[in-house]
């Protein structure tokens, strides 16, 4: 019986993602390298920095929030550079627009967990974007795709759009919780976070150079 049960809410976020959404699908484009601050395209499994687009600060981490201490929910930090973000692309040099990634942290935490992005369901219509997720989920299928725009080349957004027919296709901003933090999520009224990547490595050598990372 406990295996039945294991096996029927291992469905439930299935069901939702395909049956209770609502939110209009996203018109593809055509995949291409994501690039840099510096303009040199995204690496699989180097570790690069997802920050705001004026700034250093406001990076990507890991944190506990809704009240619980396993899984930890993706957040920004407005007083942290990030922890390191790497992107993994099967097959592929570089990593590309409008595919499927998997999407995880490079940094030790408290939960005996993977660092793997996942999307979670947390009410009517609201997602947060969590931790704990595997390669191959469905839950864990997140896509990067471009600003649009003539300045906008080095520009980009993270957005929760699976290549499987008739699931869920949305963009992921932030929601401020109670306590003021800002977690990534997908939901009505939540607007796009964009972002500018720069290589970890990249940016450790300008710092001890004195150069700015622009």
């Amino acid at each position: 019986m406990k295996v039945v049960n294991a096996m029927f809410q291992s469905l439930i976020p299935l069901c939702f993602l395909l049956l209770t959404f609502t939110i209009e699908p996203l018109l593809a484009a055509e995949p291409e390298p994501v690039v840099d601050k510096q303009g040199n395209p995204l690496q699989p499994g180097v570790g690069y920095y997802a920050w705001p687009l004026w700034g250093d600060n406001g990076g990507l981490t890991l944190a506990q929030t809704r009240n619980k201490t396993c899984p930890l929910d993706v957040i920004r930090n407005p007083d942290f550079i990030g922890s390191p973000l790497t992107l993994l692309a099967p097959n592929l040099v570089h990593v590309p627009t409008e595919t499927d990634l998997t999407i995880g942290f490079d940094v030790q935490t408290i939960c005996i967990q993977p660092t793997t992005w996942k999307l979670v369901k947390q009410g009517s219509g609201f997602w947060f974007i969590s931790s704990g997720g595997e390669s191959g989920e469905l839950t864990s299928k997140f896509k990067i795709e471009r600003l649009q725009g003539e300045h906008a080349y080095e520009i980009y957004s993270f957005k929760f759009c699976p290549s499987v027919p008739g699931v869920l296709c949305a963009p992921i901003g932030t929601f401020t919780d109670t306590d003021g933090t800002r977690v990534l999520a997908i939901g009505d009224d939540i607007e796009t976070y964009y972002v500018r990547f720069q290589r970890v490595d990249t940016y450790a050598q300008k710092k001890e150079q004195g150069f700015s990372s622009a």
